[in-house]
């Protein structure tokens, strides 16, 4: 009788998932030191970027951008007009970032903003930078994990477009001076193209771009690229290659194949295969930690000192890595900041499972 009434009690309270299910990061969990605070939580949608500066960090979404202090208070949140459509991820830098919206002709509009200047915004029609032997050019807004990279002082942007009717991608690099405050433009431009010629465009091909050590860096299926900012090129591999990142003074690589993680310790001249086999893919860096996703969008995870496994990290409660996006982590005043969906969430300490 005991038995049977145990069995009805257990059963019943089984209805209840507090009753029976573990939460995926529990406050009194003796094996978790992880803690989280909401950084913030006001934007209407998803967020699509975070950027750290010295003295402030920055979150943009389609349709709002905004800027906080070292305590988290609210210096600026500017509404973003997303006119017929907003393609892609932003690219963010100290003083300017940039998005592209498509205008109600359902042309591609490129849009230069001053991060501490909401009145201040160049803009330029995408097909009115296409070559004289182009019939058509389109910025590349899928498979990347943003859209474009700019230099370390914000000076230059490198962002790819796909040309017909050759169908191949070429690299666009701009120009971008301010006055001394960084308050206004005093120019944009367009001055260096680099074609791209032997990587096909019809099947979004394009992975990364980065600017790392004073030189781009552009991954794809169909190799790898070495840009110095004169639009010099260098094909620096062949195979599908997904990423460029710096750890510890040397540049690294990743690639779809787990034995591709090359190593450059001479600024990306020359490569050597690390020679064991990586779970990096996309790859961020945050402090003194690395962290990698598979895909854009994907949960992150935390980067192993040998660079060979990535761990799962313990998430807020409420979230896990199936029930949210996460686009975005950067490090500023002491404290990791992670985009989760339309929320920004802190933590002194990225505990791994």
């Amino acid at each position: 009788m005991n038995i049977s009434c145990s069995a009805f009690l257990l059963a019943f309270l089984c209805l209840f998932p507090i009753s029976c299910q573990r939460p995926f990061l529990a406050d009194d969990d003796e094996h978790s030191k992880a803690k989280w605070d909401v950084a913030w939580s006001g934007t209407e949608r998803l967020v699509l970027g975070l950027h750290a500066t010295p003295f402030e960090w920055q979150l943009i979404s389609e349709n709002q951008y905004a800027r906080f202090d070292a305590d988290n208070k609210l210096l600026e949140l500017r509404q973003l007009s997303r006119n017929a459509g907003v393609l892609g991820l932003p690219a963010l830098s100290d003083n300017t970032f940039v998005r592209i919206t498509t205008n109600d002709d359902a042309k591609q509009v490129i849009e230069f903003h001053l991060s501490r200047n909401p009145a201040e915004i160049h803009t330029a029609l995408t097909e009115d930078l296409a070559g004289t032997s182009d019939s058509f050019i389109d910025v590349e807004t899928l498979g990347t994990n943003n859209l474009g990279a700019f230099s370390t002082d914000g000076t230059l942007f490198m962002l790819p477009v796909k040309v017909l009717p050759d169908q191949h991608y070429a690299l666009l690099i701009f120009q971008i001076l301010h006055n001394l405050a960084h308050t206004s433009f005093a120019s944009v431009e367009m001055v260096k193209r680099v074609n791209l010629e032997s990587l096909s465009s019809d099947l979004n091909k394009l992975k990364s771009i980065r600017f790392i050590d004073g030189n781009f860096y552009v991954t794809s299926q169909e190799g790898a690229w070495r840009i110095t900012p004169s639009g010099n090129k260098e094909k620096i591999f062949t195979q599908w290659m997904t990423d460029v990142f710096s750890w510890k003074g040397d540049i690294y690589i990743t690639g779809l194949n787990p034995y591709d993680l090359h190593k450059s310790t001479d600024n990306g001249l020359n490569w050597e295969n690390v020679g064991v086999s990586s779970e990096l893919k996309i790859v961020a860096n945050a402090n003194d930690l690395l962290f990698t996703q598979a895909a854009p969008s994907l949960v992150y995870q935390r980067v192993e000192a040998d660079l060979m496994k990535a761990k799962n990290i313990s998430l807020p409660i409420g979230y896990s890595p199936q029930q949210a996006i996460y686009y975005s982590v950067v490090y500023f005043a002491g404290k990791y900041y992670f985009s989760v969906d339309r929320e920004v969430y802190m933590t002194e300490e990225v505990v791994v499972e």
